[in-house]
Parts: C-alpha cells; sequence; structure tokens
C-alpha cells in the first residue's frame, strides 16, 4: 500500500499486528523507543518495496533514446542512493533488536530477488514468480512478529503468526489486484479482467478464513466474529454485484483499493480495545 496515500493502512497494520500478539500471548507491551522504531522500519519497508518497484520498472517508464538518456541515469542514481540510504536507516532503527533486523533483512533481500532475480530468470513468464513478489509484502507483515518478539521477549505458535500477518497480507493484496480495476492501466501480471476477478474472489474468501481463525485465537467477541466473518462476504456481493462491464463508466469501483482493509483493522481495534 505504498506511499503517502496508504500511510494510515500501513500504521493501522502495524498497530493491529501488535495488538493482536499481545492479546494472544498475554504479555501487554509498553510504548517506547522500540516500537517506534520498528513502526520507522515498517514504513520503510513499504517506501523500499516501492523504490525497488520504480527502480525494476526504469527502462519502461524510461525507453531507450537519445534524449531520454541523461534523465534515466539521474533516476536510477536517486533510486540507488534512496535505497542505500533505507538499507542503511533498517540497520541503524533495528541494531538492538537481533529478530527484528534479520526479519527486515529477509524481507529486503525478498524484495530485491523478485525483480532482480527471479523476473530475469522468466522475463516472459511473469506469474511462476507470483510466489516471490507476494512473499515480499508478507515478510514485511511478518517483521511485525518478530519485533513484538524482540519487545516482549516471548514466543508465539508458526499458526498464529501466519494467521496474524496473513490476515494484514489479504487486505494489502485486495489493494494491489484492485486498485487498477475500471482502468486501462496493466494489471498485476497481465491477468486478465476475469483472472483479476477470481483473484479478488479468492483473496476475500481466504481473509474470511484468517479473520474468523483470529476471532478464535485472541478470543474476541462474538460481535466481532460476526463482523469478522460478515465483512468478507459483503465485499464478495458488493464486488461481484458491481463489477465493471464493457459498458461501464471509466474509474475505479468503490470497493477497490484500501477499503476493505481499513474496514478490517476498524473492526480489529473496536475488538481489541472496546470492552
Amino acid at each position: 500500500m505504498p506511499l503517502a496515500a496508504e500511510a494510515v493502512p500501513i500504521a493501522g497494520a502495524f498497530v493491529c499486528s501488535l495488538l493482536l500478539y499481545g492479546r494472544i500471548a498475554g504479555v501487554a507491551i509498553e510504548p517506547g523507543w522500540r516500537l517506534l522504531a520498528g513502526l520507522a522500519s515498517f514504513f520503510l519497508l513499504f517506501v523500499q518495496l516501492r523504490l525497488i518497484d520504480d527502480l525494476d520498472d526504469l527502462e519502461r517508464d524510461c525507453p531507450a533514446g537519445h534524449a531520454l538518456l541523461a534523465r534515466r541515469a539521474a533516476r536510477r542514481t536517486r533510486l540507488v542512493a534512496s535505497l542505500a540510504a533505507s538499507a542503511i536507516l533498517l540497520v541503524a532503527l533495528n541494531t538492538s533488536m537481533g529478530h527484528a533486523r534479520t526479519a527486515a533483512a529477509a524481507a529486503t533481500a525478498l524484495a530485491f530477488a523478485a525483480p532482480f532475480v527471479f523476473k530475469r530468470l522468466l522475463p516472459t513468464h511473469p506469474l511462476p514468480c507470483l510466489p516471490v513478489f507476494e512473499g515480499a509484502p508478507f515478510a514485511i507483515f511478518m517483521y511485525g512478529f518478530f519485533l513484538w518478539r524482540d519487545v516482549a521477549g516471548r514466543e508465539l505458535s508458526f499458526y498464529v503468526v501466519v494467521c496474524v500477518a496473513g490476515s494484514m497480507w489479504t487486505g494489502y493484496e485486495f489493494w494491489k489486484f484492485s486498485r487498477k480495476v475500471g482502468t486501462n492501466a496493466l494489471q498485476p501480471y497481465l491477468l486478465s479482467a476475469r483472472a483479476i476477478r477470481v483473484a479478488l474472489n479468492a483473496l476475500l474468501i481466504l481473509a474470511l478464513g484468517i479473520n474468523v481463525s483470529l476471532s478464535r485465537l485472541a478470543s474476541l467477541s462474538q460481535t466481532y466474529s460476526i463482523y469478522a466473518a460478515t465483512l468478507p462476504l459483503v465485499w464478495l456481493v458488493w464486488l461481484n454485484a458491481s463489477w465493471p462491464g464493457p459498458a461501464s463508466r471509466p474509474g475505479r469501483p468503490r470497493w477497490a483499493g484500501t477499503r476493505f482493509i481499513v474496514a478490517v483493522e476498524l473492526g480489529l481495534l473496536a475488538g481489541l480495545l472496546l470492552k
């Protein structure tokens, strides 16, 4: 969900993740500089993901030509410098947090490997690269657990961590695959409109299962459990009932973008904070 326009959902994902880990473990953590450093790192990892994407798209955005060579070189220099600065800042922010530092390094390595290794190995087959490309944001959401582990000094089961990170990740993926629906922009992995629709339906079904599981793991109220089950179903009906057709007016539907993940986060915050 990069960048400025998606700052609220990014912060919400971080806060919800930490609250969920604390609720499930029965451990309260006090606000402090390490949490602020973690939040800054979380934002920075998404900024870095965007910068890597821009670097990968550089040749497409600035095609070869005498008039554009200097512009492309200057932009490449800025992107590389920004990536170097972000890496240094990530190390500095996570110096005293070994697990968080390792998680940030792993997310960074995966983000670089997706376009500059796997995409280069399969240049004409983008779809097989999907697990790596979408694994990078999942690794960023996993960072939240390793930060919490450093701060709280506690362990949680792999299943719990995957559920919490998966809840945030499905919202991110819904944003990613829906944000260009109804426009003439290139769709992710050059998928057809039908394939995008199938992917969005699958993500909502996955979100339904994960969010209901989380409500049980965190012992949230029955009201939240109903909300967690109803929200994806409402989005499923809304999406399929208003899917843009050939005669539809251009423009992104209202159900697309960050609205779903914001609704998920607001429900979680209410369920976690209101007793």
